[in-house]
């Protein structure tokens, strides 16, 4: 079972030169290699909320609310009180996120080819069902240790 210890490494490897990657690419749009996810995320779910967002990536509300905050600060996303709920911001992209948005999914085919040059297409398929796995094991993990607290 331990023969692949070291796999944690090479994850983390792999995200560090990913945050490299979106952070040259993106860095003419005034966008931290982290905010694109929840760019995304807003232009693909018009009106979520801070929380909602949050969930999405398994981050935390603070996370969430100082990365919406840089991207209103750009001027790529505008928030709105809730009308069923003042202490809900409801959150929506901006006519100047379009550019960035189209750039960022650029980017995601572009560093998907980098990173899975010479795989096969079954293969590439492989990887990715296996990283869902291993994000879905350690999710399903961290909340049941929440639980034991």
């Amino acid at each position: 079972m331990n023969e692949h210890r070291e796999i944690g490494k090479y994850i983390s490897i792999l995200q560090r030169l990913n945050n490299v990657y979106y952070a040259n690419q993106l860095s003419s749009y005034q966008i931290g290699c982290g905010q694109q996810f929840f760019l995304l995320q807003i232009f693909r779910n018009p009106g979520t909320n801070l929380q909602e967002l949050a969930s999405f990536g398994y981050y935390d509300k603070a996370t969430s609310t100082r990365a919406v905050k840089k991207l209103e600060e750009e001027g790529y996303v505008q928030t709105e009180m809730a009308r069923e709920d003042k202490r809900v911001r409801r959150i929506y992209t901006t006519e100047k996120a379009a550019a960035v948005v189209e750039k960022t999914w650029e980017c995601m085919g572009d560093w998907a080819d980098i990173i899975l040059e010479g795989f096969t297409k079954e293969e590439r398929d492989a990887a990715e069902q296996m990283f869902i796995r291993m994000a879905s094991n350690a999710h399903n993990y961290i909340v049941e240790q929440k639980g034991k607290d």
